[in-house]
């Protein structure tokens, strides 16, 4: 595994709940990041996440909930998000005083990559912008302006 400071991460800390932020992260990712067809409830759960004609493809492989969960990229389209595949992304969620921390780490997200800078802000406007309001207000940005 390459270190976190080769590879893409990014931390909130929301004014919610640890479950919350879980579902979130499994049953709510298209009022936040992009449309899903189903909801995550287990290891082994496969998922696409899609813009238009441009996806990704998961694979659930660690599912610990209201505190931890793994998706393995197992497809992308067109080419440019294929690069992902590969890609482990780690979410961790834990309870720091009154407020929730949410931390993705992307591994194999990397500067070397073609993809890296568009990648880079849209994950920053999803997580930082996106994912924050939807947490707190209940609407999500789903408008991203790469």
């Amino acid at each position: 595994m390459k270190t976190q400071k080769e590879n893409y991460s990014q931390d909130i800390s929301v004014n919610t709940t640890i479950e919350k932020a879980f579902v979130a992260l499994t049953e709510n990712i298209d009022l936040w990041w992009g449309k899903t067809e189903k909801p995550l409830t287990k290891v082994g759960d496969e998922f696409t996440v899609s813009f238009g004609d441009a996806n990704w493809s998961f694979r659930v492989t660690e599912f610990e909930p209201n505190t931890k969960l793994t998706w393995e990229c197992i497809g992308g389209n067109p080419d440019f998000n294929a690069e992902w595949i590969g890609d482990t992304l780690y979410w961790n969620i834990e309870k720091q005083n009154d407020k929730v921390k949410i931390s993705l780490l992307q591994n194999g997200l990397t500067p070397e990559m073609n993809c890296y800078e568009i990648c880079n802000r849209g994950w920053n406007h999803y997580i930082t912008k996106s994912l924050q309001a939807y947490l707190e207000t209940g609407v999500g940005i789903l408008a991203f302006e790469g």
